[in-house]
C-alpha cells in the first residue's frame, strides 16, 4: 500500500531508533496543519498538461476511488513502493512514469548485506539493560584492502530465544532434545556481532510495475528483479572474519560465523534504498539535492529511495536528516503556496 494521500503541512520522523513519542501526528492535527486519512491506497499522481503535478488519486477506507488536489506532492512511501508509484503514474507527457525520462526509476535498487559471527561462552554473558548495539566499532567502513566500502560493527540487538534458535553450532539439530538443550545452555552465554555491509549499486537490481499481477485495487505490483554485485560478497566474508576475530579474542569457546550471502536475486529486504536516487544531472538521476523529481517541478520523493547508497550504517538518521533538509527547502521555496 502506498503512502497517505494527504500530509499537509506535516513532517514524520521514523525508523528503528526512533520512539513513537516523538511523532508528530497529534502537534500537527492540533494546530489543523495536518489531515490523516487512514487506510488508503495511491494508484497514480496525477499530472496536467503542462506537467505539473496537481494531487493524487487514492482508494478511500470503502474502496471508492477520490482524488486529492494539491499544490505539491511528496512521495515517501520507502524505495521499492516510491518507485512503484512513479511507475504507475504515467500520462501523455510521462508515458514511462514520471521522473523515468532516461530509465532511473527503481534502478540500482539495494539494502544491506549484514554479516558477522556469533560468539558462545563458557559463563553468562546475557545484558537486558537495553534493545542492544551498545557497543559498536568504525574500523572496517573504508579503506579496507581487496574490496570497496564496508561497514560498522556491533553487539546485535536482544533476541528473544527462537530468534536465537536458528543460529546453532555445527552437529546441533534444528529440533528435539539436543537442540533444547543448546539453547538453555548458551542463550545466556552467547554474544552476537553484526553489521549492515554497504552494498555496491547495480543498475540492473531494479523495481518494475508487473504488467499481469494487480492488487486488491487493481495496481500493478512491484516486481524485483536483478542480482547483488561480487563486491558484497567480498565484503561481507571480510567483515564476518573479523567479528569472528573479535569475539575469539573476547573468549567465546566456540564462534558461528555468518555463511556467504547469496548474489541471486536483487536486496532491498532490508534499508532499502537507491531507486529514485539523488544527483545534479537528470540523466543519471532521479531527484535533485532537495529530493525534487527533475522532470516536475512541484513532486518530490523523500525517503531512503534518493539514496545513491546505504553507507555502512543503518540509514535511518540520513533519512531523518536529508527529511529535515528537503522540508526546510519546501519551507524556503514554497511560502506562497501557503507553507509556514
Amino acid at each position: 500500500m502506498h503512502a497517505l494521500p494527504l500530509v499537509r503541512g506535516l513532517r514524520l520522523r521514523g525508523g528503528c531508533q526512533v520512539r513513537h513519542s516523538q511523532h508528530r501526528h497529534p502537534e500537527s492535527h492540533e494546530h489543523g496543519n495536518c489531515e490523516l486519512r487512514c487506510e488508503c491506497a495511491v494508484p497514480e499522481i496525477l499530472t496536467s498538461e503542462r506537467g505539473h503535478a496537481t494531487g493524487v488519486a487514492y482508494y478511500d477506507s470503502n474502496g471508492r476511488l477520490q482524488e486529492q488536489t494539491a499544490d505539491l506532492v511528496v512521495v515517501s512511501c520507502a524505495a521499492i513502493e516510491s518507485a512503484r508509484l512513479l511507475l504507475n503514474s504515467k500520462s501523455r507527457l510521462f508515458l514511462n512514469g514520471l521522473g523515468n525520462r532516461y530509465d532511473w526509476v527503481g534502478r540500482n535498487l539495494q539494502g544491506h548485506a549484514y554479516t558477522g559471527a556469533i560468539g558462545l561462552f563458557d559463563h553468562e554473558t546475557y545484558d537486558d539493560l537495553g534493545p542492544g548495539a551498545s557497543i559498536a566499532i568504525c574500523d572496517f567502513n573504508h579503506g579496507n584492502s581487496g574490496f570497496v566500502s564496508g561497514g560498522m560493527l556491533a553487539n546485535e540487538f536482544i533476541r528473544l530465544p527462537y530468534q536465537f534458535a536458528s543460529r546453532t553450532a555445527a552437529g546441533i539439530p534444528r529440533w528435539g532434545a539436543a537442540h533444547k538443550d543448546f539453547v538453555r545452555r548458551y542463550y545466556r552465554s552467547s554474544i552476537s556481532v553484526m553489521g549492515p555491509m554497504q552494498e555496491m549499486p547495480v543498475f540492473d537490481s531494479r523495481v518494475q510495475v508487473d504488467p499481469k499481477v494487480k492488487d486488491h485495487w487493481g495496481i500493478p505490483v512491484a516486481r524485483l528483479s536483478g542480482h547483488r554485485h561480487q563486491n558484497d560478497l567480498l565484503g561481507t566474508n571480510f567483515m564476518s572474519a573479523k567479528a569472528e576475530a573479535w569475539l575469539k579474542e573476547a573468549g567465546a569457546a566456540t564462534v558461528i560465523r555468518s555463511g556467504p550471502i547469496s548474489l541471486d536475486g536483487p536486496s532491498g529486504g532490508q534499508h532499502q534504498a537507491g531507486t529514485c536516487r539523488m544527483g545534479n544531472d537528470p540523466k543519471t538521476s532521479v531527484v535533485d539535492k532537495y529530493c525534487r523529481v527533475h522532470d516536475v517541478d512541484n513532486l518530490y520523493v523523500i525517503d531512503g529511495g534518493v539514496h545513491p547508497n546505504n553507507g555502512g550504517f543503518n540509514p535511518v538518521l540520513t533519512i531523518m536528516a536529508i527529511a529535515y533538509y528537503a522540508s526546510a527547502n519546501l519551507v524556503k521555496t514554497r511560502k506562497g503556496m501557503g507553507a509556514t
